[in-house]
């Protein structure tokens, strides 16, 4: 589990008419992670695509469009799933079919939403020129004259008759702007343009139109109905055949694009004239199968090969259990674990979760992020969204144990002589003494001393795992003299440190100063001197001020304890800030006291999802995987997808 699967690496070699056979038992297999062919030489080229790939290409793209129109929502879950062969049967037919019913009402429905902008444009035109009262037939069409129609800044009369006074001028107010019409010889055109541009002249085009400006309003308005109640229609139509082929339109993307990936495997290949080699990777306890599958499909034409060679380069197949896969996305934000590298998923998939409740650790918040992980689980229903709340719940279930642990709901004392209990029902209440009673099993605020050094024993215990793996990791690529010189020596750096914390307690349990040495410190000066000899011989002296690094990752730890104290600090006050204005200050200080209570406790939780889930991906990412994670493979992805919309025969 915490290795990637075995790889073998594998060529397919066969005749060249088998190619597509070939193709087809490949897809359904889904195990091979095939190699691009890049090395072109006089006898091998790269392969072309099948025959029929020109066809199923324009086929995906009209369906593609088709479906880019119907929106479809996140999670959509077909009612029914389309046979292969049945899609194959009347694929022409189908597509035709949605084209014609679909593809003209787009059509027309893009040109009326044109028309309807163009409307829009002659309305805004038309406005302007009605508050200048000047017919549009007057505004255009002169042999010797040049007229300027549009918005100024300011009237520029004035400015004009310097230029000449053989002009006429009309203005209006419109809009806050200044609309003006300047009529003027040709001859002095360009000399008035210039004056109206010092103005902030911007033109208006003005449209040909044969009736007045209100009679043509009240055409533009009447087109406009009528195009909407068209485009009303036409939407509804096209609402209701998309409804009703949604799923063959899915089925039909899925099995297009599968053809289509099919055909384009070729791509893949080094094909010579009668022959073809595909080089990828196969998981090894799947090699039987996919070698005998290929056999019976062919009729032995086709062999799949163990082969050997020095350009060996795995992809990774991350193997963890189910409850670990949602984890495999925290991992892969960080890096693709390298073929060989010991996977971290399983061990950060037990460690996040006791993280995040170890820090905020309240029932009553794990029962909110648990129903809110469980509700948000309904309405996103994508891959990466799934994995992301399952993380979520896992890390809402770890809250609630982590809250009986302390004690805590919402911020209240769940046990004890100030339970939860006794503050709304009495010392005297049967149910409050069977809770005084009980006490939790660490009560954060008062244990906060023990828990920190729990959390820096966590750490150290964190950190010696991550280089415990770090020792195998560089043994395995690099041998065991380089393993110690660069993992064993910082494993033992850290004992060190361990052991100088544990004779600070010491001392500081004692009542003695604390750097009187004890048994602890005299344990810890071989390790010192070991960690030193070693560094030096491995990664030179420089290294040695790496140890003071070392000591602040251990107590960085420590956060574990300090968000977790932030957040029921805040609850406390919350609940203070209730409890003071609900009791004096009759129903209007009830209805404000549970207001600030529901607002402070909904800041809370959001922070309490928000800060944990970083503090803990940052120990993860920060403190331990740059201890022995280098990162840098490829993902294995196979030759193949898995069916959604569609089922093969």
């Amino acid at each position: 589990m915490l290795e990637p699967v075995r790889m073998v690496k594998v060529s397919v070699v066969g005749p060249k008419e088998y190619l597509e056979v070939t193709s087809n038992a490949l897809y359904r297999l889904s195990s091979m992670h095939i190699e691009d062919y890049s090395e072109e030489d006089e006898y091998f080229r790269i392969g072309e695509p099948l025959e029929k790939a020109s066809r199923l290409s324009k086929f995906l793209v009209t369906v593609r469009s088709l479906l880019s129109h119907a929106g479809i929502k996140d999670g959509y879950e077909p009612e029914r799933t389309f046979s292969v062969s049945e899609l194959d049967r009347e694929l022409d037919k189908k597509v035709g079919e949605l084209e014609e019913l679909i593809t003209s009402r787009i059509n027309r429905i893009r040109a009326i939403e044109e028309g309807l902008r163009k409307i829009a444009d002659e309305r805004r035109v038309i406005y302007p020129l009605k508050a200048l009262g000047v017919p549009s037939e007057l505004l255009a069409g002169y042999r010797n004259l040049s007229v300027f129609v549009g918005f100024v800044r300011a009237n520029p009369f004035e400015k004009l008759i310097e230029v000449t006074k053989e002009l006429e001028v009309f203005t209006a107010d419109y809009a806050g702007e200044m609309v003006v019409a300047v009529f003027v010889r040709k001859d002095h055109a360009d000399d008035v343009l210039k004056v109206l541009q010092e103005f902030a002249f911007r033109e208006i085009q003005v449209p040909e139109i044969s009736v007045s400006y209100d009679e043509r309003l009240k055409q533009l308005e009447e087109e406009e109905r009528s195009l909407r109640n068209e485009l009303e229609k036409l939407n509804d139509e096209l609402k209701r055949y998309e409804g009703e082929n949604l799923d063959l339109l899915l089925a039909l993307e899925e099995h297009l694009s599968i053809e289509l990936e099919k055909c384009e495997l070729p791509l893949k290949a080094a094909t010579s004239k009668y022959a073809f080699v595909l080089v990828g990777y196969v998981p090894e306890e799947r090699f039987g199968e996919f070698e005998r599958h290929l056999k019976e499909v062919s009729g032995g034409k086709v062999v799949a090969l163990k082969i050997s060679d020095s350009r060996w380069d795995p992809p990774t197949a991350m193997k963890n259990p189910g409850f670990a896969k949602p984890f495999e996305l925290l991992t892969t934000s960080y890096a693709v674990p390298k073929y060989g590298e010991v996977d971290p998923t399983l061990i950060m998939a037990v460690l996040f979760p006791i993280f995040f409740g170890f820090m905020l650790g309240d029932i009553g918040y794990g029962l909110v992020i648990l129903g809110l992980g469980l509700w948000l689980s309904t309405k996103f229903k994508t891959e990466g969204w799934q994995a992301l709340l399952k993380v979520l719940k896992y890390s809402a279930i770890s809250t609630i144990v982590f809250g009986f642990v302390y004690g805590e709901f919402f911020g209240f004392e769940l046990f004890g002589e100030e339970s939860l209990f006794a503050k709304f029902l009495g010392h005297e209440s049967e149910i409050a003494r069977y809770f005084a009673e009980l006490h939790p099993v660490a009560n954060r605020l008062h244990d906060a001393p023990k828990l920190l050094v729990l959390t820096i024993a966590i750490g150290v215990l964190h950190m010696a795992l991550a280089y415990v793996i770090g020792i195998r990791n560089v043994a395995k690529e690099h041998g065991w003299k380089h393993a110690v010189e660069e993992k064993f020596n910082w494993l033992m750096a850290l004992i060190s440190i361990a052991l100088i914390i544990t004779g600070f307690i010491i001392n500081n349990i004692a009542g003695v100063p604390v750097f009187q040495m004890n048994a602890a410190y005299l344990l810890a000066m071989p390790f010192i001197a070991g960690w030193a000899i070693l560094t030096i011989i491995g990664e030179g002296p420089m290294f040695l001020i790496e140890y003071l690094t070392l000591l602040s990752n251990t107590i960085s730890y420590a956060r574990l304890l300090a968000v977790g104290l932030a957040s029921v600090g805040f609850a406390i006050a919350f609940n203070y800030m209730a409890f003071e204005m609900l009791w004096p200050s009759g129903p209007v200080g009830i209805v404000v006291a549970i207001v600030v209570f529901l607002i402070g406790h909904v800041i809370n939780i959001l922070l309490g999802i928000l800060d944990p889930g970083l503090q803990s991906l940052r120990l993860h990412y920060v403190e331990f995987f740059v201890k022995f994670f280098e990162g840098g493979g490829k993902l294995y992805s196979p030759f193949g997808r898995r069916r959604k919309y569609t089922k093969e025969d």
